[in-house]
């Protein structure tokens, strides 16, 4: 078995964070220019994650996550890995799964925000840095406030302490928005971010 020369090893090292970068700059590039989807009126409507930036996400991650099994591999057959090497590779297998695997729910429906002349329904709950599976409904009148999440998730929250969250990115937010200021002028909407 080979050691992996100087080169490779700095190439490695350069290649994947630059890659990363690149990739994390584009999704963001996009996400800024994504436009908003055409809801019929404010009484009725439906928002959600971006699904080209979602996929863009999870392929990254996975990519990533491929990036570093390459290493791992490229570790096995290295006649003296170093922890160091190991932990490296380690983390960025872990790392592309994670951000695969908290994008993933975004490909589909859970993440979705309808609402109707009488009610707002959503993701009901977070989980860690994304949104969690349980859904619920909330009457416009039961509204008592809005807020934001220390992750950046907007949400209203009912009287009894139920909310649904969703994102100031997910195309349409301004349809929400204008929704929740018709059917609740006297609840503050969230303020975006940064």
């Amino acid at each position: 078995m080979s050691t992996p020369s100087a080169l490779t090893i700095t190439a490695s090292r350069l290649v994947v964070p630059i890659l990363a970068g690149a990739i994390l700059w584009l999704i963001a590039r996009w996400l800024r220019k994504a436009k908003p989807l055409v809801v019929s009126d404010q009484d009725h409507g439906t928002i959600a994650p971006d699904k080209v930036t979602a996929w863009l996400t999870v392929l990254a991650g996975l990519g990533m996550a491929g990036a570093g099994g390459v290493g791992v591999v490229a570790l096995i057959q290295d006649a003296h890995p170093t922890l160091g090497h190991w932990l490296i590779a380690l983390a960025i297998v872990a790392l592309g799964l994670t951000i695969a695997g908290f994008m993933a729910p975004s490909l589909t429906s859970f993440h979705r925000v309808r609402w109707t002349d009488a009610s707002i329904e959503g993701p009901a709950e977070t989980f860690g840095l994304t949104l969690g599976l349980r859904r619920c409904r909330i009457a416009w009148a039961e509204i008592a406030r809005t807020g934001l999440t220390a992750t950046g998730y907007w949400y209203v929250e009912a009287r009894d302490g139920r909310r649904v969250f969703w994102s100031y990115l997910y195309r349409g937010n301004g349809a929400l928005l204008a929704a929740l200021a018709k059917h609740r002028p006297d609840v503050k909407t969230p303020n975006r971010p940064g």
